[in-house]
């Protein structure tokens, strides 16, 4: 994944795309390094021998150059982060780094079974490749101009992203025996579309849907990426990116480079490649398959892990776009929730005798990169839900028939899998499975109390069935190891039924551990998940177009195919790739076993690293910016000078924050030089001093159904005047410091995709300043909000107050803080407090754009309220200042990346502005916030 900060190069304007894990590290972590001429590899102590793999494929990616993008090479800090449960990855520019998640995704069939930090140091090198070849023409020049944020925005805006993470993808295909670019579930995304008839718009492809389901751009990217060589060859893109970067062809020019290489246009390269994949696919032809639910058409539903609770009852794990994640029974009387699913990594979960169990995620207070992984318990009956671990990192749990036991993945900081055999009361832990040869354990299910059924991951990347017995630890194979990925199985009657890619399709088989024979039980078209057998019948969850959905035969009806050993042993590929057998497998190589000196990584190491700089501009003030941050992400830097056009000065400063302790320590201070007014019929003038100095701590509480966050600073601030001229003695001391202190607390559940806002939710803010030394003045404002559910699903009622309370001797005038009514000028009254009442509701998803320029996701709508009074100075005299109107917002998309929404305003003025005295009809445009200079 790539991490990029991107801005407006007319404007300079900041589009934030991910937010950083700021200080997300306790002091207490000790890292090490390994240094080396092509990268820095930063781990915390313990992962030695991850980082020495990581580091020993970088540079053979660096020097070998197996599938070239180019010879330009720059060093890159990596660092590996292992307390998070989040699998996941990115490399980034602003500043030039990387980071590894390194805790594996242990869903089989998304990533596939190759080494975690093997596949991630494939990936994620391969931008870091990107990144340096890219360095061309007019994008170069931006790197010059801005730094590493004016060279992103020109790659960005000149390369999509569908190529950056296709290429990415393509990389760990070829070079490897799996990779995303061999898994039936990667590649079956856009059969899905063409067996069901879609015929979805090319700006609908590359920006998504709230609505249906449209594969992303990773998806995307890779079948176009692998056509491309395999159409044009394998230099055809480092042709193409190297023209794209340096803007030959200033607009359009990734289009230009395709037609001057490929010798046809943008659409129809498109539409070729396309045909090249439907022809292979061609035995997909629209089926009408019968489920057991409904399918929805109009948004899409998901249903995992189907279990029998008795005769014609299913429960399952539901989601979609318009609800959140929840357990449900369907049975003879229809579909019933259970209760709504705790926030979860996730869908997996386990079911038997009345009992659910599942692995919940629940954050670290303080530290944003640790986290953990925790198993729920819950009784369907009663409802009633506990939980069984805390502070754990488990995964995949499954529960024993007679509900005593739980079997779990256990995952440590230092990369070691073991399966755990729990107590459900109390969750003690009473055995403990480890194999060398084992990497990871994945979706354990109890064969009885005593037997462990597994799919397991070796360190070269095969995977196999295999059973482990109690109390002894001892695992033995039960179905020959391979490429092809496996997971999920269910045992009944001495049969394991899972899931398996042979045959390059993901679907349900049957092993008789009696014989070890193999037999397929599904066939397709596109992946079957999730199975289950009991009560005489096989349900699963099949991948389609609009979601997974619930497939239901009996037992009897199996036609059971037997298949050979070399179907279960030989990867078959869906989509063939010529490169790789010029490359072949690159993580078998004897280049991989080089030992790197390691030594301590200071933290202090390069805290003040410069990265990007450019102008701003925010009427009436221009400036310009430098910006820095360290590799660790400790230490935030601004340093800049500015010009105010109104009164005609120049002003330099520094802005800083330190995130590596329990509190944030914020520094800051301005200089301005010659500053001047007219006081009576004297002209005063002097240069003033601005300094701040505080602290911050933020709280993130991640737990159950909720995310909380809690924020308490604290700042003292000080302006030191300068007097000049000739009344500098007679003017006296002017100078002053007055405190700023804060707290804001809130609670949210979690959003499903079409909902505007969350459907629950509350949030606080209160802050007081006051002056301590000189003069006299104080502010004191709190603001608070309501959300609650609205009539249909996707509808949300939100309820706000503010309050503003200022001192009235005018030494030490605060800045207003305070949200009018809307449609109000607004004025800086004494005391001023406003009831809002807000309904929020979509109105349509029209999916809709033109020129790859502008794309309309979703249009909503807002009626609102406003209810402001506001006092006179001696509170004896209020008005009352109230609105309502009506809002309109359009969710845009802009260049197929860049999220943006627009909105007109029309608000009726039920009393005359204290402004101006307006009362009637106002209309406004609503510009998006991201567009304020950072």
């Amino acid at each position: 994944m790539r991490k990029l900060v991107l801005f407006v190069s007319i404007l300079h304007i900041s589009f934030i795309v991910f937010a950083q894990q700021f200080g997300g590290n306790a002091p207490s972590t000790k890292w090490k390094q390994i240094n080396t001429d092509s990268a820095r590899i930063i781990f915390p102590i313990g992962l030695d021998s991850q980082a020495q793999r990581v580091a020993s494929i970088v540079h053979y990616l660096a020097a070998e150059k197996p599938v070239s993008l180019g010879k330009q090479l720059k060093k890159i800090s990596i660092v590996l982060q292992n307390q998070t449960t989040i699998a996941n990855g990115y490399a980034q520019l602003g500043p030039f780094r990387s980071e590894f998640f390194m805790t594996p995704d242990f869903n089989n069939f998304n990533q596939g079974s190759i080494g975690w930090s093997d596949q991630l140091a494939l990936h994620e090198y391969r931008h870091i490749q990107q990144f340096n070849n890219f360095n061309n023409g007019l994008s170069k020049l931006m790197k010059v101009v801005s730094g590493e944020e004016g060279y992103s925005l020109a790659i960005n805006a000149a390369i999509p992203d569908w190529f950056f993470e296709g290429d990415a993808v393509y990389n760990e295909t070829v070079l490897t025996k799996q990779g995303r670019g061999k898994l039936p579930l990667f590649l079956n995304a856009y059969p899905s579309l063409w067996q069901a008839g879609k015929k979805y718009s090319w700006m609908k492809l590359r920006n998504g849907s709230l609505k249906d389901y449209v594969p992303n751009h990773y998806n995307l990217g890779y079948l176009l990426v692998n056509y491309g060589r395999e159409k044009y060859g394998d230099d055809f893109w480092t042709k193409v990116t190297r023209d794209a970067s340096a803007y030959k062809g200033l607009f359009y020019p990734f289009q230009t480079a395709i037609k001057k290489y490929a010798g046809v246009d943008y659409k129809t390269f498109r539409e070729q490649a396309f045909e090249f994949y439907k022809k292979q696919t061609e035995r997909m032809a629209q089926v009408r398959d019968e489920y057991v639910l409904p399918v929805k058409k109009s948004y899409v539903s998901n249903y995992y892990f189907p279990y029998s609770a008795g005769a014609d009852s299913l429960i399952y794990l539901k989601t979609s776009y318009r609800h959140r994640p929840a357990f449900y029974i369907k049975d003879a009387k229809g579909e019933h929730r259970l209760k709504t699913r705790d926030i979860a990594i996730d869908e997996q979960f386990s079911y038997r005798n009345g009992k659910i169990v599942y692995s919940a995620y629940e954050s670290d207070a303080r530290w944003g990169w640790k986290d953990y992984s925790v198993i729920k318990l819950l009784d369907v009956q009663t409802g009633k839900q506990q939980t069984l671990t805390h502070k754990t990192k488990y995964f995949t749990p499954d529960i024993s028939e007679d509900g005593n036991l739980v079997a779990a993945v256990q995952f440590d900081e230092n990369g070691k899998s073991e399966l755990h055999i729990l107590n459900t009361n109390g969750g003690t832990v009473l055995n403990k499975i480890h194999s060398p040869e084992i990497n990871l354990f994945t979706d354990p299910k109890f064969l009885d109390d005593k037997t462990i059924i597994s799919a397991v991951r070796l360190k070269d990347g095969r995977m196999y069935l295999a059973k482990s017995i109690l109390p002894t630890g001892e695992t033995s194979q039960l179905t020959s190891p391979s490429f092809n990925v496996i997971g999920y199985p269910c045992i009944s009657n001495g049969i394991v039924y899972y899931t398996a890619s042979y045959a390059d399709n993901d679907d349900v088989f049957a092993l008789r551990m009696s014989n070890g024979k193999i037999y397929k039980i599904s066939d397709g078209p596109l992946g079957n998940y999730n199975v289950n057998v009991a009560g005489g019948k096989i349900t699963w969850s099949s991948f389609t177009a609009e979601g997974y959905q619930l497939k239901q035969m009996d037992e009897k009806d199996i036609k059971w195919v037997e298949i050979s050993k070399a179907v279960a042993t030989t990867l078959a590929v869906k989509f063939q790739t010529d490169t790789e057998a010029s490359v072949g497998d690159v993580l078998s190589g004897k280049a991989l076993q080089r030992q790197f000196a390691v030594s301590d990584y200071k933290k202090s190491t390069k805290l003040i690293n410069l990265h990007s700089w450019r102008p701003n501009y925010s009427d009436p003030i221009f400036s310009y910016s430098i910006y820095g941050q360290n590799v660790l992400n400790t230490l935030q830097t601004e340093f800049y000078y500015q010009y105010n056009q109104n009164e005609r000065t120049n002003a330099v400063g520094v802005n800083a924050v330190y995130g590596a302790l329990f509190p944030n320590i914020v520094l800051g201070t301005e200089y301005t030089f010659d500053r001047s007014t007219v006081i009576g019929n004297r002209v005063r003038q002097w240069s003033q001093l601005d300094s701040r100095i505080g602290i911050s701590i933020p709280l993130n509480f991640a737990s159950g159904q909720t995310f909380k966050n809690f924020n308490l600073s604290s700042y003292y601030v000080l302006r030191n005047n300068f007097n000049k001229g000739f009344y500098k003695d007679s003017l006296g001391n002017t100078s002053f410091s007055y405190l700023l202190h804060s707290i804001s607390w809130s609670q949210q559940i979690q959003r499903a995709v079409q909902h505007i806002y969350p459907r629950v939710a509350y949030f606080l803010n209160v802050n007081h300043r006051h002056a301590i030394t000189n003069v006299k003045g104080s502010q004191f404002i709190a603001n608070g909000s309501i959300h609650v559910p609205g009539f249909l699903s996707t509808h949300n009622f939100i309820f706000n107050g503010s309050f503003q309370e200022r001192d009235t001797l005018s030494q030490l005038v605060f800045s207003d803080r305070f949200a009018y009514s809307r449609g109000y000028e607004g004025r800086y009254f004494s005391r001023m407090w406003r009831l809002s009442a807000n309904y929020h509701l979509p109105l349509l998803y029209p999916d809709w754009g033109f020129g790859n320029i502008l794309y309309l996701q979703r249009i909503r709508a807002n009626a609102f309220y406003d209810f402001t009074k506001v006092y006179s100075i001696d509170k004896s005299q209020t008005r009352d200042q109230r609105s309502a109107g009506g809002e309109i917002f359009i969710d845009t998309k802009w260049w197929n990346q860049y999220p943006l929404t627009f909105g007109f305003r029309a608000s009726y003025l039920l009393d005359r502005d204290q402004f101006d005295g307006y009362q009637g009809m106002r209309y406004e445009f609503v510009l998006p916030v991201s567009l304020i200079p950072r």
